[in-house]
Protein backbone atom coordinates (compact mmCIF):
# COMPACT_ATOMS: atom_id res chain seq x y z
CA UNK A 1 0.00 0.00 0.00
CA UNK A 2 2.62 2.26 0.77
CA UNK A 3 4.44 1.84 -2.45
CA UNK A 4 1.09 2.79 -4.29
CA UNK A 5 0.44 5.91 -1.94
CA UNK A 6 4.38 7.03 -2.95
CA UNK A 7 3.89 6.64 -6.85
CA UNK A 8 0.51 8.36 -6.32
CA UNK A 9 2.10 11.60 -4.52
CA UNK A 10 4.96 11.32 -7.03
CA UNK A 11 2.82 11.16 -9.75
CA UNK A 12 0.61 14.28 -8.59
CA UNK A 13 4.08 15.93 -7.81
CA UNK A 14 5.61 14.97 -11.48
CA UNK A 15 2.32 16.13 -13.23
CA UNK A 16 1.59 19.81 -11.99
CA UNK A 17 4.37 21.28 -14.72
CA UNK A 18 3.58 19.07 -17.42
CA UNK A 19 -0.27 20.80 -16.79
CA UNK A 20 0.60 24.19 -16.08
CA UNK A 21 2.90 23.98 -19.50
CA UNK A 22 0.29 22.08 -21.65
CA UNK A 23 -2.57 24.55 -20.68
CA UNK A 24 -0.77 27.32 -21.43
CA UNK A 25 0.55 26.38 -24.77
CA UNK A 26 -3.17 25.48 -26.07
CA UNK A 27 -3.91 29.07 -25.96
CA UNK A 28 -0.96 29.72 -28.39
CA UNK A 29 -2.29 26.65 -30.49
CA UNK A 30 -5.48 27.75 -30.53
CA UNK A 31 -4.28 30.97 -31.57
CA UNK A 32 -2.63 28.86 -34.64
CA UNK A 33 0.57 29.44 -33.06
CA UNK A 34 2.36 26.14 -32.54
CA UNK A 35 4.72 27.57 -29.52
CA UNK A 36 7.96 24.82 -29.51
CA UNK A 37 9.83 27.21 -27.01
CA UNK A 38 7.93 26.30 -24.07
CA UNK A 39 10.97 24.36 -22.90
CA UNK A 40 13.09 27.12 -22.80
CA UNK A 41 9.99 29.44 -21.35
CA UNK A 42 9.76 26.92 -18.83
CA UNK A 43 13.51 26.61 -17.87
CA UNK A 44 13.76 30.68 -18.25
CA UNK A 45 11.57 30.96 -15.28
CA UNK A 46 13.32 27.67 -13.55
CA UNK A 47 16.62 29.77 -13.42
CA UNK A 48 14.82 33.68 -12.41
CA UNK A 49 12.68 32.46 -9.91
CA UNK A 50 15.34 30.26 -7.69
CA UNK A 51 17.39 33.18 -7.85
CA UNK A 52 14.83 35.74 -6.71
CA UNK A 53 13.84 33.27 -4.49
CA UNK A 54 16.93 32.98 -2.87
CA UNK A 55 18.04 37.08 -2.67
CA UNK A 56 14.72 38.06 -1.32
CA UNK A 57 13.68 35.18 0.98
CA UNK A 58 10.42 34.98 -1.13
CA UNK A 59 8.91 32.19 -2.90
CA UNK A 60 6.24 34.50 -3.83
CA UNK A 61 8.52 36.91 -5.31
CA UNK A 62 10.31 34.25 -6.93
CA UNK A 63 7.02 33.15 -8.35
CA UNK A 64 6.04 36.62 -9.45
CA UNK A 65 10.05 37.49 -11.44
CA UNK A 66 9.57 33.84 -13.10
CA UNK A 67 6.43 34.64 -14.23
CA UNK A 68 7.41 38.04 -15.58
CA UNK A 69 10.72 36.37 -17.32
CA UNK A 70 8.56 33.88 -19.01
CA UNK A 71 6.58 36.46 -20.39
CA UNK A 72 9.29 38.40 -21.65
CA UNK A 73 10.86 35.40 -23.44
CA UNK A 74 7.02 34.38 -24.75
CA UNK A 75 6.64 37.76 -26.13
CA UNK A 76 10.25 37.94 -27.88
CA UNK A 77 9.30 34.17 -29.32
CA UNK A 78 5.59 36.06 -30.20
CA UNK A 79 7.30 38.87 -31.94
CA UNK A 80 9.22 36.40 -34.55
CA UNK A 81 6.47 34.24 -35.17
CA UNK A 82 3.61 36.70 -35.16
CA UNK A 83 5.15 39.68 -36.49
CA UNK A 84 7.89 38.55 -38.53
CA UNK A 85 5.81 35.67 -39.89
CA UNK A 86 9.22 33.01 -38.98
CA UNK A 87 8.66 29.94 -38.78
CA UNK A 88 7.83 28.58 -35.52
CA UNK A 89 9.75 25.33 -35.08
CA UNK A 90 12.69 27.27 -36.22
CA UNK A 91 12.46 30.14 -33.88
CA UNK A 92 11.12 28.07 -30.96
CA UNK A 93 14.47 25.36 -31.32
CA UNK A 94 16.46 28.36 -31.65
CA UNK A 95 14.95 30.19 -28.60
CA UNK A 96 15.29 26.93 -26.27
CA UNK A 97 18.86 27.14 -27.02
CA UNK A 98 19.72 30.34 -26.58
CA UNK A 99 17.76 29.81 -23.25
CA UNK A 100 19.73 26.54 -22.21
CA UNK A 101 22.93 28.43 -22.84
CA UNK A 102 22.21 31.50 -21.20
CA UNK A 103 20.99 29.67 -18.06
CA UNK A 104 24.05 27.90 -18.20
CA UNK A 105 26.29 30.88 -18.13
CA UNK A 106 24.70 32.97 -15.49
CA UNK A 107 24.70 29.72 -13.47
CA UNK A 108 28.70 29.36 -14.11
CA UNK A 109 28.83 33.00 -13.50
CA UNK A 110 27.05 33.42 -10.37
CA UNK A 111 28.05 31.99 -7.12
CA UNK A 112 27.24 27.85 -7.46
CA UNK A 113 26.24 27.66 -4.16
CA UNK A 114 22.94 30.26 -4.76
CA UNK A 115 21.20 27.71 -7.21
CA UNK A 116 21.52 24.77 -4.16
CA UNK A 117 21.28 26.82 -1.26
CA UNK A 118 18.99 26.17 1.91
CA UNK A 119 17.88 29.50 1.71
CA UNK A 120 16.15 29.20 -1.66
CA UNK A 121 12.36 29.73 -0.37
CA UNK A 122 10.43 27.22 -1.58
CA UNK A 123 6.17 26.90 -2.36
CA UNK A 124 4.13 26.58 0.66
CA UNK A 125 2.60 23.13 0.96
CA UNK A 126 -1.39 22.86 2.26
CA UNK A 127 -2.01 20.60 4.81
CA UNK A 128 -5.34 19.97 4.37
CA UNK A 129 -7.33 17.87 7.35
CA UNK A 130 -9.83 15.31 5.62
CA UNK A 131 -10.57 13.60 8.31
CA UNK A 132 -9.00 10.21 6.85
CA UNK A 133 -6.02 9.12 7.38
CA UNK A 134 -5.77 7.52 3.64
CA UNK A 135 -7.33 10.71 1.95
CA UNK A 136 -4.58 12.88 3.33
CA UNK A 137 -1.72 11.23 2.31
CA UNK A 138 -3.49 11.47 -1.28
CA UNK A 139 -4.97 15.00 -1.32
CA UNK A 140 -2.83 16.68 1.46
CA UNK A 141 0.80 18.00 1.28
CA UNK A 142 0.72 19.66 -2.21
CA UNK A 143 2.00 22.70 -3.52
CA UNK A 144 -0.08 25.55 -3.91
CA UNK A 145 0.43 25.68 -7.02
CA UNK A 146 -0.60 21.93 -7.96
CA UNK A 147 -3.86 22.53 -6.31
CA UNK A 148 -4.28 25.57 -8.39
CA UNK A 149 -3.31 23.71 -11.41
CA UNK A 150 -6.44 21.43 -11.03
CA UNK A 151 -8.70 24.75 -10.99
CA UNK A 152 -6.99 26.07 -13.76
CA UNK A 153 -8.03 23.35 -15.90
CA UNK A 154 -11.44 24.04 -15.82
CA UNK A 155 -11.24 27.96 -15.65
CA UNK A 156 -9.39 27.17 -19.31
CA UNK A 157 -11.70 25.30 -20.98
CA UNK A 158 -14.42 27.77 -19.82
CA UNK A 159 -12.36 30.42 -20.97
CA UNK A 160 -12.10 28.63 -24.12
CA UNK A 161 -15.77 27.37 -25.03
CA UNK A 162 -17.97 29.62 -22.67
CA UNK A 163 -16.15 32.97 -23.61
CA UNK A 164 -16.16 36.08 -26.41
CA UNK A 165 -12.54 36.00 -26.30
CA UNK A 166 -12.47 32.56 -26.05
CA UNK A 167 -14.65 32.08 -29.48
CA UNK A 168 -12.15 34.91 -30.63
CA UNK A 169 -9.45 32.97 -29.72
CA UNK A 170 -9.99 29.90 -31.82
CA UNK A 171 -11.78 31.86 -34.80
CA UNK A 172 -8.01 33.23 -35.12
CA UNK A 173 -6.37 29.94 -35.40
CA UNK A 174 -8.49 28.62 -38.05
CA UNK A 175 -9.93 32.24 -39.65
CA UNK A 176 -7.82 34.73 -39.69
CA UNK A 177 -8.99 36.32 -41.87
CA UNK A 178 -13.02 36.37 -40.79
CA UNK A 179 -11.82 37.70 -37.44
CA UNK A 180 -9.89 40.66 -38.76
CA UNK A 181 -13.52 41.17 -40.87
CA UNK A 182 -14.99 41.04 -37.59
CA UNK A 183 -13.17 44.19 -36.80
CA UNK A 184 -11.07 42.42 -34.46
CA UNK A 185 -6.93 42.01 -34.84
CA UNK A 186 -5.58 38.37 -34.85
CA UNK A 187 -1.65 39.54 -34.22
CA UNK A 188 -3.09 41.25 -30.98
CA UNK A 189 -4.84 38.04 -29.97
CA UNK A 190 -2.31 36.05 -30.83
CA UNK A 191 0.22 38.35 -28.72
CA UNK A 192 -2.72 38.40 -25.81
CA UNK A 193 -2.21 34.31 -26.00
CA UNK A 194 1.38 34.46 -26.01
CA UNK A 195 1.14 36.36 -22.58
CA UNK A 196 -0.88 33.64 -21.36
CA UNK A 197 1.33 31.03 -22.55
CA UNK A 198 4.37 32.99 -20.89
CA UNK A 199 2.32 32.76 -17.40
CA UNK A 200 1.44 29.57 -17.21
CA UNK A 201 5.15 28.09 -18.46
CA UNK A 202 6.32 30.63 -15.74
CA UNK A 203 3.74 28.87 -13.13
CA UNK A 204 5.51 25.20 -14.26
CA UNK A 205 8.76 27.25 -14.21
CA UNK A 206 8.24 28.18 -10.47
CA UNK A 207 6.62 24.95 -9.64
CA UNK A 208 9.19 22.55 -10.87
CA UNK A 209 11.92 24.83 -9.30
CA UNK A 210 10.55 25.91 -5.66
CA UNK A 211 8.38 23.10 -4.90
CA UNK A 212 9.57 19.94 -6.91
CA UNK A 213 13.04 20.01 -6.17
CA UNK A 214 14.24 23.36 -4.58
CA UNK A 215 16.87 24.65 -6.63
CA UNK A 216 18.03 25.12 -10.12
CA UNK A 217 20.52 22.73 -12.41
CA UNK A 218 21.01 22.94 -16.05
CA UNK A 219 18.86 21.90 -18.34
CA UNK A 220 16.22 20.95 -15.46
CA UNK A 221 13.31 21.00 -17.40
CA UNK A 222 14.61 17.79 -19.08
CA UNK A 223 12.51 17.90 -22.14
CA UNK A 224 8.78 18.89 -20.29
CA UNK A 225 8.26 21.82 -22.54
CA UNK A 226 8.16 19.16 -25.34
CA UNK A 227 6.41 16.83 -23.30
CA UNK A 228 4.00 19.13 -22.75
CA UNK A 229 3.60 19.96 -26.41
CA UNK A 230 2.76 16.66 -27.47
CA UNK A 231 0.15 16.12 -24.80
CA UNK A 232 -1.56 19.23 -26.53
CA UNK A 233 -1.12 17.58 -30.37
CA UNK A 234 -2.48 14.14 -28.83
CA UNK A 235 -5.45 16.08 -26.90
CA UNK A 236 -6.34 18.22 -29.79
CA UNK A 237 -5.74 21.94 -28.18
CA UNK A 238 -8.48 20.71 -25.73
CA UNK A 239 -7.67 21.53 -21.71
CA UNK A 240 -9.58 18.42 -19.75
CA UNK A 241 -8.20 15.81 -22.50
CA UNK A 242 -4.56 17.86 -22.29
CA UNK A 243 -4.96 17.47 -18.15
CA UNK A 244 -5.39 13.89 -18.07
CA UNK A 245 -2.65 13.02 -21.07
CA UNK A 246 -0.23 15.25 -18.83
CA UNK A 247 -0.76 12.95 -15.65
CA UNK A 248 -0.40 9.82 -18.15
CA UNK A 249 3.23 11.16 -18.63
CA UNK A 250 3.73 12.34 -15.40
CA UNK A 251 2.22 8.30 -13.99
CA UNK A 252 5.35 7.12 -16.59
CA UNK A 253 8.28 9.54 -14.95
CA UNK A 254 6.83 8.78 -11.22
CA UNK A 255 6.62 4.67 -12.26
CA UNK A 256 10.63 5.12 -13.47
CA UNK A 257 11.41 6.82 -10.79
CA UNK A 258 10.26 4.23 -8.64
CA UNK A 259 11.60 1.28 -10.24
CA UNK A 260 14.78 2.76 -9.78
CA UNK A 261 15.37 0.60 -6.95
CA UNK A 262 14.55 -2.44 -9.10
CA UNK A 263 18.12 -2.45 -10.45
CA UNK A 264 17.27 -2.10 -13.96
CA UNK A 265 19.32 0.32 -16.04
CA UNK A 266 18.18 4.19 -14.78
CA UNK A 267 19.66 5.18 -18.59
CA UNK A 268 16.72 2.88 -19.90
CA UNK A 269 14.52 3.80 -17.26
CA UNK A 270 14.90 7.98 -18.03
CA UNK A 271 13.29 7.50 -21.57
CA UNK A 272 9.99 5.65 -19.98
CA UNK A 273 8.24 8.97 -20.36
CA UNK A 274 9.81 10.23 -23.91
CA UNK A 275 8.69 6.74 -25.32
CA UNK A 276 5.28 6.92 -23.86
CA UNK A 277 4.71 10.36 -25.29
CA UNK A 278 6.35 9.19 -29.20
CA UNK A 279 4.82 6.05 -29.10
CA UNK A 280 1.05 7.70 -28.46
CA UNK A 281 1.59 10.53 -30.68
CA UNK A 282 2.12 7.89 -33.64
CA UNK A 283 -0.99 5.84 -32.98
CA UNK A 284 -3.01 9.28 -32.74
CA UNK A 285 -1.70 10.10 -36.06
CA UNK A 286 -1.96 6.65 -37.63
CA UNK A 287 -5.86 6.58 -36.30
CA UNK A 288 -6.55 9.82 -37.79
CA UNK A 289 -5.24 9.12 -40.57
CA UNK A 290 -7.94 6.22 -40.88
CA UNK A 291 -10.36 8.38 -39.80
CA UNK A 292 -9.55 10.43 -42.74
CA UNK A 293 -9.24 7.53 -45.26
CA UNK A 294 -12.54 6.37 -44.12
CA UNK A 295 -14.39 9.41 -44.10
CA UNK A 296 -13.38 10.20 -48.23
Amino acid sequence: MSVLISLWQMTVILSAPLVLCALGGIISYQAGVVNIAMEGIMLSSCFVSVLVSYYSHSALLGLLAGMVTSILVSLFFSFFAVTLKANNFVIGIAINIFVSAATLFLSRFLPVAIFNSPDIAAIQKLNLDLKIDIMNKLFSGYSVLIYLAVILVFVMDYLLYKTPFGIRLRATGVFPGAVRTAGKNPEKIRYVAGIITGVFCGLAGTQLSLSNVVLFSRDMTAGRGFIAFSAILIAGGKPKRAFFISVLFGFCDALATQLKSTGIPTNFLSIIPYAVALLTLIFVNIRERKMAEESV
